[in-house]
């Protein structure tokens, strides 16, 4: 049975068992991933998964069914649901949204991409090993990796919304450790697209076995406040631990040190922070989020000011606003939460060397550990270990590791000097450039 037969038979059965309007949320997707290791293939596999939810409005509370399958009864599935909401006892409100009137077109789905095979992908992780091996003695490749995966969505309800849509995507990633002595270092680099064909692995090998090399002779300096160059990739992934401060559910609940900041200053003037779901190339972009909302551009922070949070139905019902389109369902049985899509700091326009240059004397941070144990999500404070370069006379010198770095990550967005041109996304779609800090707390020898 299809899902939009099996659609059209529940939606019957819940008319008929008096339920005052219902919906359908279905996802289905495949995974493949392949890791290599010294020439042969270290881990192979190949899934798919999906499922569905049912749910509806009886006398005034929502009722639930799930399912993997497809051919089911689906006056059981009904009566399920409304055995479910007759025994509800909170008084949360859920919504079953109407539709917007015009959603965005996105182009998400690489039909091309369906067609490469298995030991297409399996060759190019093969050859990511292989130039790796190829650019240093020093070097030992970890592993080399390929994954890819494709989505489909379609939600449909008695209020009118109908919308549906296919993704696809396509990652490799390298993991090399360079070694020099007793002296080793460990670094990695990932790619992110939905065409194999500009995935270049000579380049994503090279640039992993860079950072690794780089590393070597790492040594600390002496603490103090410095002024200090934190590279794109590790913002991002600093930033990441911060999201929540932005959900608005936190906000309402007091988790979030921005409760009532909106329209107010929390960060520097050359800070603006956008969550884009029509991103073209986004690893997040979608025409809709996970309850039918429309998607739409958004910005967060502009010019250092707090224009709006994240919401999805239920929390932008709170403040009596209009969703922003991130509601979040993580899988069918998911219950929504909210969520950023491309979130990321709007770049500025100076180079990462350029900002280098004048800096007389600080250190170039590109690598931290902890961020989950040394970060306090709702107070902004951190105490991450932390490594890179130090910067003397517009130069970097020397690498440095042995060192940490503590503040508080809304003082670091006020403290902000330079937002370089080289803005770049993690594996979680949260994208930020270089950004040149005044004076945070470096601990060293």
């Amino acid at each position: 049975m299809d899902i939009r037969t099996l659609k059209d038979r529940l939606f019957e059965s819940a008319e008929k068992e008096g339920f005052e309007s219902c919906e359908i949320y279905y996802q289905s997707g495949s995974s493949f991933t392949v890791s290599i290791y010294k020439g042969n293939i270290e881990k192979y596999q190949s899934s798919e998964n999906g499922g569905f939810c049912f749910r509806g409005l009886y006398k005034g509370n929502m009722g639930y069914y799930f399912s993997e399958a497809l051919d089911i009864d689906a006056d059981k599935a009904v009566k399920t649901a409304k055995e479910n909401a007759e025994v509800i006892t909170t008084k949360d409100r859920e919504f079953i949204y109407k539709g917007d009137k015009e959603y965005p077109s996105v182009n998400v789905y690489n039909a091309a991409l369906e067609n490469v095979s298995a030991e297409q992908k399996i060759q190019a992780a093969l050859s990511i090993e292989k130039y790796a091996n190829e650019y240093d003695s020093r070097i030992t490749v970890n592993r080399s990796m390929i994954t890819s995966g494709d989505s489909y969505v379609y939600i449909c309800n008695t209020e009118g919304l109908e919308v549906s849509e296919k993704g696809n995507h396509i990652l490799a990633y390298a993991e090399v450790m360079a070694k020099d002595g007793e002296d080793t270092r460990e670094k990695g680099e990932i790619w992110i697209g939905t065409d194999i064909s500009e995935l270049n692995e000579k380049e994503l090998a090279e640039s992993a076995c860079k950072k690794a090399l780089s590393a070597l002779g790492a040594k600390s300096i002496p603490g103090g406040a410095l002024k200090t160059v934190i590279e794109n990739e590790t913002f991002a992934d600093i930033l990441s631990c911060f999201l929540n401060s932005f959900i608005a559910e936190n906000v309402q609940k007091g988790f979030s040190l921005l409760k009532d900041k909106k329209g107010d200053r929390i960060a520097s003037d050359i800070v603006t922070i956008t969550d884009d779901p029509l991103m073209e190339g986004g690893y997040a972009t979608t025409a809709f989020d996970g309850e039918g909302v429309a998607s739409c551009r958004k910005t967060i922070v502009e010019k250092g000011i707090l224009k709006t949070y994240l919401y999805n139905l239920k929390s932008a019902n709170a403040d009596g606003v209009r969703s922003t389109g991130n509601g979040y369902k993580g899988s069918f049985r998911a219950t929504v939460s909210t969520a950023p899509t491309n979130f990321y700091i709007e770049k500025g326009s100076k180079s990462k060397e350029e900002a280098i240059s004048s800096i007389e004397y600080g250190v170039y941070i590109n690598d931290v550990a902890g961020l989950h144990s040394g970060t306090n999500s709702i107070s902004g404070d951190f105490s991450l270990a932390a490594e890179g370069f130090l910067i003397e006379n517009g130069s970097i010198t020397r690498s440095v590791d042995q060192i940490t770095i503590a503040g508080n990550f809304y003082e670091i967005l006020k403290n902000i000097d330079t937002v370089c041109s080289d803005l770049k996304f993690n594996s979680s779609a949260i994208g930020s450039p270089t950004v040149v800090i005044n004076g945070i707390e470096v601990s060293g020898e």
